[in-house]
């Protein structure tokens, strides 16, 4: 028969994720200030995450209260309204944010890496008028994949195209992660104009998701990550200026970037793995027969256990925090005007770093999620915990770009000198 854990003894209440220590390595200080100052917004998030979840509810208003807080902004330079935030401090943030729900981390992996595009642009009018949008606290989301009928990179599955009228963008576009609470979308789509001499590239448009003619599905399907609004986006006839349409050079080290943030989403799962352990721990009052003490949290098993995912989650930490590094010297790099060989070879450290990181993450974060319920018997198994939602929404996140293809061409790359691919794609062969 299962029964329901018992309230907490008063006594000895579980500490709040804000107080806990974000993880056992220590923070440097300006990023323990930025923690601080985004702790009740970030615990105010997380108070209905597992009602929504249960409920399927999307976050709007967590999103809304993640934008008027500065949330969403502060990787942008305090005279644009942000905090100056660095990639460190970034990675940090969104560790925590997925803490307390690990949809809303990756709904915003295209806003903070179009944000971090922006910032390392060239200038430009293009620029000048992205960046006093993000200022003005505009979300971005993205619109680049399809499920299929596409060829790898991304672009068939809309269109680019000029009549009478100007440019107009047709299409329909798939895994539009976070573009249900956005404000502007990216599209990418062939260029419909290549300059003579050159074949058709990818240009990125970017259109308001509030323009006529654009739909926003929620029927992504999945078993995890279900909030994150990764379902259908359809353009219909919608209308381009000229200068929302920018050619996609190189990605620089935003392959690296993007792949981290789903890595700050699984350290962020596995630090709510050891809270929710810790709490389930402290409030049992039920034991086995066979149990070594006369309570939970004084069995040596139980303790052992939670030793392990403490364990687990510090690995997840420390491998965020070391791609966080990487990405600081290529973008520094980027920004000082650095010469070229010199990006590029610490765009190459940055993908190699996170590609190792993704080797690291992954299995720690998936056996954490399994071995939480061995903290328990059936009762860790109410629907009501939701305990289940860690090990689905992990597995969810780690089936982007497959750990085996990064392992061989990390191997490929160390045996031969191949070099790794930058931006990872899908679609049809």
């Amino acid at each position: 028969m299962t029964t329901t854990a018992a309230p907490t003894p008063p006594t000895a209440p579980p500490p709040t994720p804000a107080a806990r220590s974000a993880g056992a390595l220590p923070l440097p200080a300006g990023t323990r200030e930025l923690l601080d100052r985004y702790a009740g917004v970030l615990d105010a998030v997380g108070a209905g995450a597992v009602r929504r979840e249960r409920e399927r509810r999307l976050p709007l208003g967590e999103v809304e209260l993640l934008r008027s807080s500065g949330f969403t902004r502060t990787t942008l330079p305090q005279e644009l309204g942000g905090d100056g935030t660095g990639y460190e401090g970034l990675f940090e943030l969104l560790t925590e944010l997925a803490r307390r729900d690990s949809n809303l981390a990756q709904a915003l992996r295209s806003h903070f890496s179009f944000v971090d595009r922006t910032l390392l642009a060239a200038p430009s009018r293009s620029r000048t008028a992205r960046l006093a949008l993000l200022a003005g606290g505009a979300v971005h989301g993205n619109a680049t994949f399809e499920r299929s009928s596409a060829a790898s990179g991304g672009a068939p599955g809309a269109a680019l195209t000029r009549d009478e009228h100007g440019l107009r963008l047709d299409g329909t576009k798939y895994y539009s992660t976070g573009t249900l609470y956005a404000d502007l979308v990216s599209v990418a789509v062939p260029d419909p104009e290549p300059p003579p001499g050159r074949p058709a590239g990818t240009v990125g448009v970017l259109v308001r998701t509030d323009a006529p003619g654009v739909r926003r599905l929620d029927d992504w399907d999945g078993f995890g990550q279900r909030l994150t609004g990764s379902g259908t986006t359809v353009f219909e006839g919608v209308r381009v200026h000229e200068d929302d349409v920018v050619e996609r050079g190189a990605p620089g080290h935003a392959g690296a970037f993007v792949q981290l943030v789903l890595l700050a989403v699984l350290a962020g799962i596995a630090r709510a793995v050891v809270d929710d352990a810790v709490t389930y721990v402290r409030a049992r009052t039920r034991r086995f027969s066979h149990a070594s003490a006369s309570s939970a949290a004084e069995d040596p098993l139980v303790q052992e256990v939670v030793g392990d995912l403490s364990a687990r989650s510090a690995a997840a930490t420390a491998a965020v925090r070391q791609g966080a590094a990487a990405l600081t010297a290529s973008g520094s790099a980027t920004t000082a005007g650095a010469p070229a060989e010199e990006v590029a070879e610490l765009v190459g450290a940055a993908d190699l770093v996170v590609a190792q990181a993704q080797l690291v993450v992954l299995p720690q974060v998936l056996a954490a999620a399994t071995d939480l319920f061995e903290v328990g018997g059936a009762s860790a198994l109410a629907a009501d915990l939701a305990l289940d939602r860690h090990w689905r929404n992990a597995r969810t996140v780690a089936s982007h770009n497959p750990a085996r293809y990064k392992a061989r061409a990390l191997g490929d790359h160390l045996l031969n000198g191949t070099p790794l691919p930058s931006w990872w794609t899908v679609g049809e062969g």
